[in-house]
């Protein structure tokens, strides 16, 4: 009979009155080639990515966007004719109409590469100067346009 002493980080504790085959097991040694004990590692689940479509889908892209994405897209819808950037930017919660761009670089552009939509057919912007002042317009795409003239009663 023996005694084994294990060490786990700050703890130890004293297994005694063990048989040979006992310690065998205990450590892992089987007599059958395997010299360490079984090391299990748990597994993580594995995350898929989303497919890339083919064909562009609009209505998938609007609905993976963020509430303040979805809030771009449906001021555009009621702005047909253009709406200025600072007007935006208070519709959407921000201090400065500069914040538009993370949304719309950052935000809206990598969720629009997974559905195959080209942000040029979701809005477009137009940058002019009246009375020196430069001044951002934002207008809607393509895709906008298509919903609100289904919304259109007949």
């Amino acid at each position: 009979m023996a005694k084994v002493t294990i060490r786990r980080g700050d703890m130890e504790f004293a297994v005694e009155d063990l048989t040979v085959e006992q310690i065998k097991e205990l450590v892992g040694i089987n007599g059958y080639g395997s010299h360490t004990a079984p090391v299990s590692t748990p597994t993580s689940p594995q995350i898929m990515p989303r497919p890339v479509t083919k064909e562009p889908n609009f209505y998938a892209f609007v609905g993976a966007l963020s509430q303040r994405g979805q809030t771009f897209i449906d001021m555009l819808k009621h702005h047909p004719e253009g709406i200025e950037a600072n007007e935006l930017a208070g519709k959407l919660g921000y201090q400065d109409a500069k914040q538009i761009g993370g949304l719309t670089g950052g935000g809206l552009a990598k969720i629009a590469k997974r559905f195959n939509v080209k942000l040029s057919d979701v809005y477009r912007s137009k940058i002019t100067f009246p009375g020196e002042k430069r001044t951002v317009t934002f207008f809607p795409g393509k895709y906008i346009l298509a919903v609100i003239e289904q919304q259109k009663p007949a």
